[in-house]
């Protein structure tokens, strides 16, 4: 008779945008460590990531394997379906004990207490461990720290300080030939995720870091560097080293390209930067190692903004990265909000100045949007004007403020025109462009 499995791990993600668009699809890197933690300590595990899945396939194939534990991942974009499948599981009975985890879920437990049996807050290698071993041995769950159970909590976790000592992802139980295929017919490469830390110790006011935190955690550059080869040997050729801030700490880095140097790994990489702790040299080294792009979060190109944003850097300091990188024959990605609380017509087009001005390979521009437990959601409690779960990742304004949608969707528009024209030399044109459409964008209500 065919065993049991003991956790099934959700990831409810279901990809359903156009085909033109090319989004950045990786494996559930948190799973993988969920995964990678259970099976260590003999664990039966799988995961079923809805990614390249109908949601109907999805619960079907959960109800078929019967786990005595279903865990289900959620960020504030994934909560209606998350919802809906414990639902459905709840109603099959199909896994007996069902906890959900992840970003939303750390941020407002309240809103998954009548559907799930257990709601994991913070890091949730330590916790699931802790409840997976009690539930299978029929004990107590109720002073396991980490966790809401029916409202009640014995208290939050303490992060883990030895990341090194938490087993790789168990990247076997990812789609990695879907996620090989969907990477090569998109982008032409294929490119998985690695994070190298946790926490960031910056304190960006539309920024919320419910899981990792404002504590900063590192790797060793050894550990990382066979988490790298382990990418490798699955098969695929780049990396997205997806910590929050990657080179927070330069001689770290500096240290990691120089093993990767010295192993002779032979890879191309990406990464997320601040433009405060970066300069020429530091990236000359990254791109000896590899590193083909990295991205940076501006938000602003106007200095006063950027003070509201809670952002410790200036619009010069930007400048400077930015040019640095590509110096440094590093690609250079920017991204920008359009909108921010605070924001007249004139900050909005000092930024998109500022913004299609920059030598950047990659332009993006979103609204501001109001996360629960950040100081940005706390300010405009009572200014929202829609459901922040069903709207979050749609780039619609869910909040009244002096501008329409309408004018900041023109904005935006309008930076990434410019920024095109200039791209591809066309000064004297972009130059026309920026003086009538700024007229316009004035005008418009």
């Amino acid at each position: 008779m065919k065993s049991r499995t003991d956790v099934l791990l959700i990831y409810p993600y279901f990809h359903r945008e156009p085909l033109w668009r090319k989004l950045w699809l990786f494996p559930p890197l948190g799973l993988g460590y969920l995964a990678g933690t259970l099976r260590k300590e003999g664990v039966s595990v799988k995961i079923l990531d809805g990614t390249f899945m109908l949601k109907e396939e999805l619960i079907k194939q959960a109800i078929e394997l019967d786990p005595k534990i279903t865990g289900i991942y959620c960020m504030v974009t994934m909560r209606d379906d998350a919802i809906m499948i414990a639902k459905a599981l709840r109603k099959s009975r199909a896994g007996q004990f069902l906890v959900t985890g992840g970003p939303f879920p750390t941020s407002l437990p309240s809103v998954f207490q009548e559907d799930f049996d257990a709601v994991v807050t913070g890091e949730g290698e330590m916790t699931m461990l802790e409840i997976v071993k009690r539930y299978l041995d029929g004990s107590d769950l109720s002073d396991v720290k980490g966790v809401y159970i029916k409202g009640e909590t014995a208290g939050r976790r303490e992060y883990i300080e030895e990341l090194d000592a938490i087993p790789h992802p168990a990247r076997d139980l990812y789609e990695n030939r879907k996620y090989m295929q969907y990477w090569h017919k998109k982008f032409g490469y294929t490119c998985a995720p690695l994070i190298t830390s946790r926490g960031c110790p910056y304190s960006c006011d539309y920024c919320a870091r419910p899981v990792f935190g404002n504590r900063y955690r590192e790797r060793g550059v050894l550990d990382i560097v066979e988490e790298i080869k382990e990418v490798m040997e699955s098969g695929y050729k780049r990396i997205w080293f997806s910590d929050d801030v990657f080179t927070l700490n330069k001689k770290r880095i500096i240290e990691l390209c120089n093993e990767i140097k010295k192993q002779q790994l032979v890879f191309e990489w990406d990464c997320l930067c601040r433009v405060d702790n970066v300069d020429l040299p530091l990236f000359r080294k990254m791109r000896e190692a590899g590193c083909r792009r990295v991205f940076f979060g501006i938000e602003s190109g106007n200095n006063d903004i950027l003070k509201i944003m809670g952002k410790t850097f200036t619009v010069e300091e930007a400048r400077s990265a930015v040019l640095s990188a590509r110096k440094a024959g590093i690609e250079a990605g920017t991204f920008f909000m359009i909108g921010y609380p605070g924001e007249t017509e004139e900050t909005i087009l000092n930024t998109l100045r500022f913004s299609s001005d920059l030598p950047s390979d990659y332009l993006s521009y979103t609204l501001p949007y109001p996360l629960p437990g950040t100081p940005l959601f706390r300010r405009l409690a009572d200014k929202l004007t829609r459901d922040e779960w069903k709207m979050a990742g749609h780039n619609l304004l869910m909040f009244r403020c002096d501008f329409s949608q309408h004018k900041l969707r023109f904005a935006i528009y309008k930076g990434l025109l410019q920024h095109r024209l200039r791209k591809h030399g066309f000064m004297n044109a972009a130059h026309v462009f920026e003086s009538v459409t700024d007229g316009i964008f004035r005008k418009m209500r």
